[in-house]
């Protein structure tokens, strides 16, 4: 069974009960009624016939109205009680002309519906005396019309609110998307900017280290000299902007480019003054208000109009002006009926008690049937819900008073015609707002969510950025700068030695534009073997031809781990040697890989013989090495230790967890 039959028979099933119901409530009418014109049957027939359909108001929209139009035809001609004459098949009408506004898909079905409203509207026209009158008659062809666009009003919400749902749950989807494709940005970006401003230096280095060692071989220990020199100048300027970008970097603010931009056109004092004193632009949500009293307006205007022109013609001739006067007490008060509708509401059937107290008219006029059809529209669309009931309440007391002294006969009809139905539809109105509202709410905050992800993703970017130029490109740059600057003074006593760091200058600064490349994205950097404790032997024999001596000791059955566990483990060895090299030159260090079932542990000590120490190793607040080392041991939950030692020397112990151990 296919998705769409089980949705039409569900549907089917949920509304043939309130259709056999009604169906019920109807007979009992009939049965409890005059027969009117025509017989018990035909009243009885057409009782199944208006309100039967019902069953496929939601599966076949179009059906109830069609044949409840047909069965008043028939039933007219027959001399049966129409529908204004009995609270069951207007109940009936209404509830399926709503439906075909709701659920009727097109423009032709609702051109289909249209005609249904006319052929209806002109029925009871023709076959009821009491509406021939041209007041009446439109009467008529309004609170027939108003069903059918309540319905369709409803429609256009429910997919107004449709689109929001639908907006806020894409951009939760695109939640994930959007912080990566910012992150991916942003980290173009700055590599982008880091490849231009450092890796013309790091060109430069590499040239240089080439061509050192022909003028070595020649006997050119000058111009070695110079091109030592100019090495080290340029590790050295390539080191500055390093930590220049770093603390752009680890500011939370938008990160600025590193390339200068051109300065803003000066502003001049007269314009400052200007834009300072210029009044602010209107809110926008202030729109909606001046058109809401401007439409309140309007309708007090058409009461007004509306009842001076009936009643001119409606009162005797002696009476005109009084009962001219009294529409004022009957239109004005809804001037207030959105701020103060249970106030307007009571005022408004006050002045039609204090006018039908004071006129005698044949009939209700059609202007104090719109004031309450807005007054109790007001009620139900603009009051929060026990007001809102309470105000029903006293309308339907006030109303059924009214009618039953003044106009007998219409009692029914302006309790369902004059409160029920203007008020439910203010409920309804009221209540798709809210959802439309709340929809449009949670639109909102998905989208302010959205740029939240996306610009927290961004400034984790930024720290891994951070994270990878301190540890990779820095450290290398400072192996550059110190065996450059080291090798000046050997040149002429040992060529060789020279020649050696020559190729380990080259080497090191290869493997720092490598790691830009990385940063970028390029492809030759992809092709490049990535930082892993695979390769944890190759750092400690560059270290141990830099002149460190390393000890590298690697304990249990290495294993593969996941990426970020990986680089984040090479990058805390990494960082630590190159802590040793610069403040403890010469000393031993000692550093252990453990590979654990749950957990990697990284271990570097050194025994700090070789020179002097610098505080800023050990302590949490200064310089970014232990600051990089404890980002990444906190991004992946692990632990960290790092301090002097007893015996003399400085020890960096990390555990990384593998699989949320």
């Amino acid at each position: 069974m296919s998705a769409r039959p089980r949705i039409v028979g569900t549907q089917l099933g949920r509304d043939v009960a309130p259709a056999v119901l009604l169906t019920a409530a109807g007979l009992l009418e009939v049965l409890a009624g005059p027969a009117g014109d025509g017989s018990r049957v035909v009243s009885a027939v057409a009782v199944a016939g208006t309100t039967l359909p019902l069953a496929w108001r939601r599966t076949v929209p179009l059906l109830p109205p069609a044949v409840i139009a047909i069965v008043l035809i028939v039933q007219a001609l027959l001399g049966g009680w129409l529908v204004g004459d009995a609270a069951t098949p207007l109940v009936a009408l209404v509830i399926a002309l709503y439906s075909a506004g709701r659920h009727v898909e097109g423009d032709a079905g609702l051109a289909v519906a249209a005609l249904c409203v006319v052929v209806t509207s002109a029925t009871r026209v023709v076959a009821d005396p009491t509406a021939q009158s041209p007041g009446q008659a439109g009467l008529t062809l309004v609170a027939v019309s108003l069903p059918l666009l309540v319905g369709r009003w409803v429609r256009g919400q429910a997919l107004l609110q449709r689109g929001f749902v639908e907006r806020a749950e894409q951009l939760v989807r695109d939640r994930e998307r959007d912080a990566q494709e910012a992150a991916e940005e942003e980290r173009m970006r700055i590599a982008g900017d880091l490849e231009a401003a450092i890796a013309g230096r790091l060109q430069d280095v590499v040239h240089g280290a080439d061509a050192l060692p022909a003028h070595l071989r020649a006997g050119d220990h000058a111009a070695g000299r110079t091109l030592l020199a100019s090495i080290a100048t340029s590790a050295r300027d390539a080191l500055g902007d390093v930590r220049r970008v770093l603390g752009i970097l680890r500011r939370q603010g938008e990160a600025p480019p590193l390339t200068p931009t051109a300065p803003e056109p000066p502003v001049a004092a007269g314009d400052g003054v200007a834009a300072a004193t210029r009044p602010a632009a209107p809110r926008r949500l202030d729109a909606p208000r001046i058109a809401a009293r401007t439409l309140d307006r309007l309708v007090v205007g058409a009461v007004l109009a509306g009842a001076a022109l009936e009643l001119a013609f409606a009162a005797p001739a002696g009476e005109r002006l009084v009962a001219i006067a009294t529409a004022v007490p009957i239109a004005v008060p809804l001037l207030w009926r959105r701020r103060r509708p249970l106030v307007a509401g009571a005022a408004v059937l006050a002045g039609i008690a204090l006018q039908s107290t004071l006129l005698d008219l044949a009939a209700f006029p059609v202007s104090d049937i719109a004031a309450v059809v807005c007054a109790m529209y007001a009620i139900g669309a603009y009051s929060a819900r026990r007001t809102s009931i309470a105000g029903l309440g006293v309308a339907v007391a006030g109303v059924t008073a009214h009618a039953a002294i003044f106009y007998p006969d219409g009692v029914v009809a302006a309790l369902l015609g004059g409160v029920a139905a203007p008020w439910t539809i203010g409920r309804v109105v009221r209540g798709h707002r809210q959802l439309t509202r709340a929809g449009r709410d949670e639109a909102e905050r998905a989208e302010r969510v959205r740029a939240r992800e996306a610009r927290a993703a961004v400034i984790a970017e930024r720290m891994r950025v951070a994270r990878e130029l301190h540890d990779a490109v820095a450290h290398n740059i400072s192996v550059i700068a110190i065996q450059a600057g080291g090798a000046d003074g050997i040149v002429d006593r040992d060529p060789d030695r020279t020649a050696q760091v020559a190729a380990l200058i080259g080497t090191v600064a290869r493997e720092a534009l490598a790691e830009l490349g990385r940063l970028v994205g390029t492809p030759e950097a992809d092709a490049a073997a990535p930082p892993s404790l695979a390769h944890v032997d190759a750092l400690a024999a560059r270290a141990r031809d830099a002149g460190q001596p390393v000890e590298l000791r690697v304990e249990g059955e290495p294993a593969a781990l996941p990426g970020g566990v990986d680089l984040a483990a090479y990058r805390i060895v990494q960082e630590a040697l190159t802590n040793t090299s610069k403040h403890a030159a010469g000393a031993h260090a000692q550093v252990v890989v453990r590979f654990q079932r749950h957990a990697v542990e990284v271990e570097i000590a050194d025994d700090g013989r070789g020179g002097a120490r610098s505080p800023a190793r050990g302590t949490a607040g200064h310089g970014h090495g232990l600051i990089g080392i404890r980002e990444r041991v906190a991004l992946y939950g692990g632990t960290l230790d790092a301090g002097r030692r007893p015996s003399g020397g400085f020890r960096v112990h990390a555990r990384l967890p593998i699989g949320g151990a």
